[in-house]
């Protein structure tokens, strides 16, 4: 996976793989639901589980990711959740220097005449043996399919982490929700994030 690629991974979250993914051919991408009690994915480096809860379903595998929908029936809410890695070039002094880098990755603009920044924050999390910074970006998203011109709004959460071992090896793992905010009432859930944040606590990395 290229680092453009994996920012596209990080940012678009799995809201919609033909949307966020045009690359991936669709041989590639398949919509298999995830059974109860769900396996772990053993994936390069690291491990999760896939989210909790019902109509989850596995969009796509590999050795470096794992990318999860959720079946919702409004054409404007999406719900999805990714795992992905990538081997970087970049090296850093101190993980406040790291979290620098994750901030310009999760902020950057790649494609501005759909998507504008509204907040962005993160943190240095201590919950694993490695460097990691936990996040939260909220944007806009203006030209979604089967949005009939309504801009919707984007939150994506998420944990970037620096294998303790393989420092040249990053993995994120995290949700995104994209849906409408109308003035009486809102799309976004809580209880989505709920399994989301389950999906992101389940990441566990390999150590040598």
């Amino acid at each position: 996976m290229t680092s453009n690629s994996f920012i596209s991974a990080c940012r678009g979250a799995a809201l919609f793989i033909a949307l966020i993914f045009p690359q991936v051919a669709p041989a590639q991408v398949h919509a298999v639901p995830i059974t109860d009690p769900p396996l772990l994915y053993e994936l390069d480096g690291y491990s999760v589980l896939p989210p909790p809860g019902k109509s989850w379903f596995e969009m796509q595998r590999d050795k470096q990711q794992a990318l999860f929908g959720k079946r919702i029936e409004s054409p404007t809410h999406s719900f999805g959740a990714t795992a992905t890695s990538d081997v970087i070039n970049e090296k850093f002094e101190t993980r406040e220097k790291f979290q620098e880098y994750v901030n310009k990755l999760r902020t950057a603009e790649f494609d501005p005449a759909r998507f504008r920044v509204i907040e962005f924050d993160s943190k240095v999390d201590e919950s694993h043996p490695a460097w990691c910074v936990r996040y939260r970006l909220k944007h806009t998203d203006r030209n979604a399919v089967l949005a009939r011109n309504r801009t919707l709004t984007v939150e994506d959460f998420g944990i970037t982490c620096l294998h303790p071992d393989r420092t040249n090896l990053i993995i994120d793992v995290g949700y995104s929700e994209r849906g409408r905010i109308p003035e009486l009432a809102t799309e976004l859930s809580a209880t989505l994030r709920k399994e989301g944040e389950a999906f992101v606590r389940s990441l566990k990395l390999k150590l040598r």
